[in-house]
Parts: structure tokens; C-alpha cells; sequence
């Protein structure tokens, strides 16, 4: 018997084992690299769809499943691998250096067509792959169920006794960032910049998300169903559409039309997606980590009152974050802080009663990033009306005006002494 003969019966099997290998190794890369969105679109695509979706439900069972079918079928493989290359050691015609290279070989074939390829192929069209995945990778799932309890056990065991201590690492020092900044350039225009943007990230972490918002009196808000006819009409500057359900002006949907192709400008309705919901206080660096977790464009912002007083877009957090202190004055027209008559300031009931307080030199208010208008609320315990006043240390509030759309015009009169700044009641 020659060489061929001996090798020819296992390579269908072995060729079998590389296609199911290649599946699992394929369906793990499609599924996890599925975003937020992608799977809206699954949910919203039939049967397979759904299906695919549901897998992702339970991440941790649909991985020890994925797992433990690559492992069953590579051992397998090698199996048959190494049974093969122990006949061909023994075969006349064959000798070690034909099961060397035939061990070689399969190992070299395994990994690139059940590893590399399927994932490489994968990861660029995850969404397309997932419709074909889901039935078959549900059934296999279904199939080790049973055993995957035990599986789980195994690896919280295996984690408790291998790396009990095992501690993930300290959140880097921002002095230290902006140090490697300064060291790793000699361009000093480039460093210059780089601190800017790096000042930019930090004040997410301190500023309220009612500094940069896009308020409600600006906003453009259409009603739920999307007419049929509404890009007929001019497009907001900011390239996003607003919603809100019949016969009510709160925010509950959003689409940023500037991003949508033209093929899914004539869908309309199925690429508007719902807004998550923010309160005043929220910093922007919260509300940003969750338009990148929940992969949504849109956030609306809540006063103290549950109204929604306007909305954060993705791209105002990029735009802020790139344009530095030059920001938009569509966002500065609403908190702004400007002096009407030497000691008498105006701003509105949205403005930052931190930023206030260090323009006026005062104490910090209580409390973390609060309005004017709700440092106004709690110090006289009640909503703040036209005509309510209320003292903060040298400084005379009172509401002068109301707006239509909710907000507050609040004059601010510096007085000799803090005893004039308290009101009469």
C-alpha cells in the first residue's frame, strides 16, 4: 500500500472536522463583534434573525458552548491526525519524515482555515453571516446544554485556585498622561494641542450634561408616525431629527439623518431609534459612556420636574471635545451668565450654579453639578416661580421671568451685606 492510499480515507473526515471547526470559530467572531445597533437590525429581521439574537441574551452559555464544540472537534482532528502519521512511521513507503510533514501539515491547515479565514471573513460582515448562523449554532447550543453547568464550574474552580488574587490595574494618573504627552513630542504645537484635548476629557468627567445640551426651544420636534414627506422640509442644521408622540413635546426618539445612506433615507422609519433618558445633573462623561455602551446617538435631558428641557447628541460630545472653549453658541445662548448693570447679573435657571459660584467667588454649592435654578429649589424648598428670591452669600436671586418652553430668567443683585440678601417672607 503506498503513501496515498494510507492518507486518502482520512482526509474526508479530517476535511469534515475543519468546515465544523470553521463554523464555530466563524460564529464566535460574527456574533460577538455584533454592536448594539446590529442587533436591533437582527431583532427586526425575521425568524434567523431573532434567533441570533436570543443567542447573545445569555453571552456566557453561548461562549462554553462555542468552546467546548471547537475543543471536542480538535481533538478529534489531531486524533485522527496522529493515527495517520503513526501508519505512515510504519508504512515501507512512508518513514518518519512523511508523518513529520503530515503532522505539519494538518496542524498548519486547522489553523488557518478553522481559525484565521473564518474569523477574518466573519468580522467583515457579521450581520449578513448571523441570519445563517442562528439555527444551527441554537441546535448545538441545545445539545450541550446539559453539560454546560459543569463547565462553568470548572472555570470558576480553575479562576479561584490558579489566580485567586488576581487584581485588574489602577486607573492611570492624569498627570501622568499629560507627562508621556509632553515627553513623547518635540513638537510643541502638537503637545499643545494634546493637552488641550486631554483637558477637554477631563472636564467631561466634571460638566453637567444642561451645559451642552441643545435645549427644547431649539429643537425641531415632529410627531410619531415619521411623515412620509418629512425630508421634503428643510434638514436641522445639526442633521438630526427629533420625535416625540402624538399630542405630547417629550423627546422618545431620534435619527441622525446626516449618517444614513441614501438608500436608507427611503426607510426612514426603520432607522429611527429610541433616546435614553438623562437628568440635568448627569455628567456628559456619564451620558457618553452610555451612548458608546448602548451604541445610541441621543440623549434627553430631564430637569427637576421630569420635562424634557433639551437633548445631547454624539456629535456635540465631539465637537465640544474637538473645538475646545470655542464652542457652539447654540449651547452657550442658554446657560449664559452676562452682567446687565455694574453688580447685577441675568443668566437662566439652567446655567451651572458651579460655574456661577466661581465667577462670583463664592463657596461651591451642595450638591454635584446643579442649576441655579435647582440650588433655587432646594434652598426655599419649592419650584422656583416668578418673583421667588432667595440669598446666597452676598448675592440677591430672583426670578424675573418664565419662558415658554419652561426655562428661567433669574436675576442675580450683589448686596453689601448678607443680611440684605435674605429675603423677606
Amino acid at each position: 500500500m503506498n503513501v496515498w492510499q494510507l492518507v486518502l480515507p482520512w482526509l474526508i473526515p479530517m476535511a469534515a472536522l475543519i468546515v465544523l471547526s470553521a463554523f464555530f470559530s466563524g460564529s464566535e467572531a460574527a456574533l460577538f463583534s455584533l454592536r448594539t445597533r446590529d442587533r436591533r437590525a437582527l431583532s427586526r429581521g425575521g425568524t434567523a434573525g431573532r434567533v441570533a439574537n436570543a443567542l447573545l441574551n445569555d453571552p456566557e452559555r453561548l461562549l462554553s458552548a462555542i468552546l467546548f464544540w471547537n475543543l471536542l472537534i480538535n481533538m478529534v482532528y489531531f486524533g485522527i491526525a496522529s493515527i495517520v502519521g503513526g501508519r505512515l512511521e510504519r508504512a515501507e513507503q512512508g518513514g518518519g519524515a512523511a508523518a513529520v510533514i503530515f503532522t505539519v501539515a494538518s496542524l498548519l491547515t486547522i489553523i488557518f482555515f478553522s481559525e484565521m479565514l473564518p474569523k477574518s471573513l466573519a468580522v467583515v460582515s457579521p450581520v449578513r453571516l448571523s441570519y445563517f448562523i442562528g439555527p444551527p449554532m441554537t441546535l448545538a447550543v441545545r445539545i450541550v446544554a446539559p453539560l454546560l453547568p459543569l463547565i462553568r464550574v470548572a472555570n470558576l474552580a480553575a479562576r479561584r485556585l490558579i489566580w485567586p488574587s488576581f487584581q485588574p490595574e489602577a486607573d492611570l494618573d492624569l498627570d501622568d498622561i499629560e507627562r508621556a504627552i509632553e515627553l513623547g513630542t518635540g513638537d510643541a504645537v502638537l503637545a499643545a494641542r494634546e493637552r488641550d484635548m486631554l483637558r477637554q476629557l477631563v472636564q467631561l468627567a466634571d460638566t453637567p450634561v444642561g451645559e451642552w445640551m441643545r435645549p427644547r426651544s431649539q429643537l425641531r420636534i415632529d410627531s410619531l408616525p415619521v411623515d412620509p414627506n418629512i425630508l421634503q422640509q428643510p434638514i436641522p442644521a445639526d442633521g438630526y431629527l427629533v420625535f416625540a408622540e402624538p399630542g405630547t413635546e417629550e423627546v422618545v426618539a431620534a435619527t441622525p439623518v446626516r449618517r444614513l445612506r441614501p438608500s436608507q433615507l427611503d426607510d426612514l422609519a426603520n432607522f429611527i431609534e429610541p433616546v435614553f433618558y438623562v437628568p440635568w445633573s448627569a455628567t456628559v462623561s456619564h451620558t457618553f459612556d452610555i451612548m458608546l455602551q448602548q451604541d445610541r446617538t441621543v440623549a434627553a435631558v430631564v430637569n427637576e420636574y421630569g420635562e424634557t428641557i433639551g437633548v445631547l447628541t454624539l456629535d456635540d460630545v465631539v465637537r465640544q471635545l474637538l473645538s475646545g472653549p470655542d464652542r457652539n453658541a447654540l449651547h452657550d445662548a442658554q446657560t449664559l451668565i452676562e452682567e446687565i448693570e455694574p453688580g447685577v447679573l441675568r443668566v437662566t435657571g439652567a446655567a451651572s450654579a458651579r460655574r456661577l459660584a466661581k465667577q462670583l467667588g463664592l463657596a461651591r454649592p451642595e450638591g454635584r453639578n446643579v442649576t441655579v435654578a435647582g440650588m433655587m429649589q432646594r434652598l426655599n424648598e419649592r419650584v422656583p416661580r416668578v418673583g421667588d428670591m432667595c440669598g446666597w452669600g452676598d448675592y440677591l436671586l430672583k426670578v424675573t421671568d418664565e419662558h415658554e418652553d419652561g426655562s428661567l430668567s433669574i436675576e442675580i443683585r450683589h448686596v453689601s451685606s448678607p443680611d440684605e440678601a435674605e429675603p423677606e417672607r
